[in-house]
């Protein structure tokens, strides 16, 4: 093929050189596709041969992991290591309790007086807010995010958007 390729360069018209190229090229192409299939069908025969000896290894890995993050023992309040599950869950639930303290019924209110300190909004302004969008003032509003912006909790981006809505 590479002397049929220099050839053609010495003469680009000669339609018979041109033939012979895309014969041997497709030819090439044949072979290359004959070769990744064999190597296809050799890894596949290492991995079927090799694989269930990795299994075992591998599930050992797993099973080691989840004891490195299991909780088999824990001390309470007065110092007293704690084995049993049940007394470990006690153990969490009180901390956390502690922690984020209880519901409770009664809630605090705010202060009037701080809340009207602030700006109020007038009648208009208000009913402005909670009036119905349109599809042109949402599709206005995602066009002008800017493209280098980091992408939402999906993952896609705002050009993401931007193209679906063109």
């Amino acid at each position: 093929m590479l002397q049929v390729q220099r050839a053609i360069q010495c003469q680009p018209i000669d339609s018979s050189l041109q033939h012979e190229e895309k014969e041997k090229y497709a030819k090439f192409r044949c072979s290359s596709n004959m070769a990744e299939i064999f190597l296809q069908q050799r890894s596949k025969a290492t991995w079927i041969k090799l694989g269930d000896d990795n299994t075992k290894y591998f599930f050992s890995v797993i099973k080691h992991r989840r004891l490195q993050h299991a909780i088999t023992q824990l001390e309470d309040k007065h110092g007293v290591i704690q084995h049993e599950q049940e007394a470990i869950a006690a153990i969490m639930v009180d901390y956390y309790t502690e922690l984020l303290g209880r519901k409770q019924i009664h809630r605090v209110r705010a202060f009037n007086s701080f809340l009207k300190a602030g700006r109020i909004l007038d009648i208009t302004k208000q009913f402005e807010l909670i009036r119905p969008y349109t599809k042109k003032e949402v599709k206005q509003a995602m066009f002008s995010i800017d493209k280098n912006k980091s992408p939402g909790p999906d993952g896609y981006g705002s050009i993401f958007s931007k193209i679906l809505g063109e």
